[in-house]
């Protein structure tokens, strides 16, 4: 599969009615306009792997792969799935695009819980996350331990560009 790549980061065009209304001929200029809102609107929203990550790490602001745009926190939304709730082992690096190893640091036999304390901060991009685990005891061990695949929504903001 082909990958789309532009050599400009595209803008949206406000094109008047009249300029591309019937019996009227359609300039180059409006023709123009058309093909820049076609390539605006291919990349206004995107969804861009981040990575791989645990707890602490910083998820930075994606640069679009199809034309280098770079987006601000406010374009961006970051969605998460559990790859695994247990801690992770060395070599790791946050961000890396394969899974990192895992830890085999927690009892085989604990009952684990997720009390809602998993979350990526889209103001910040920083992640939390909260697990806690059931002992053979049946004492309640509360850490830090797992690691999220996140990926960005990404959707550039409406400006227009000038003629």
């Amino acid at each position: 599969m082909s990958q789309l790549t532009f050599s400009s980061v595209p803008g949206f065009n406000d094109i008047a009615d009249s300029a591309i209304a019937g019996n009227q001929p359609l300039t180059d200029d409006s023709l123009l306009k058309i093909s820049h809102n076609a390539k605006f609107a291919a990349v206004r929203c995107e969804c861009i792997f981040m990575g791989y990550y645990g707890a602490g790490d910083t998820v930075p602001t994606p640069t679009s792969p199809v034309d280098g745009y770079a987006y601000s926190r406010a374009e961006c939304s970051f969605i998460w799935m559990i790859y695994t709730n247990r801690s992770r082992a060395e070599p790791y690096t946050p961000g890396q695009q394969y899974p990192p190893p895992i830890s085999d640091s927690q009892p085989q036999n604990g009952l684990y819980n997720f009390p809602g304390g998993w979350d990526i901060n889209d103001l910040t991009g920083v992640i939390t996350l909260r697990t806690s685990y059931y002992s053979g005891g049946g004492a309640e061990v509360v850490n830090t331990d797992g690691v999220i695949k996140v990926f960005c929504i990404a959707q550039r903001s409406s400006v227009s560009v000038a003629d």
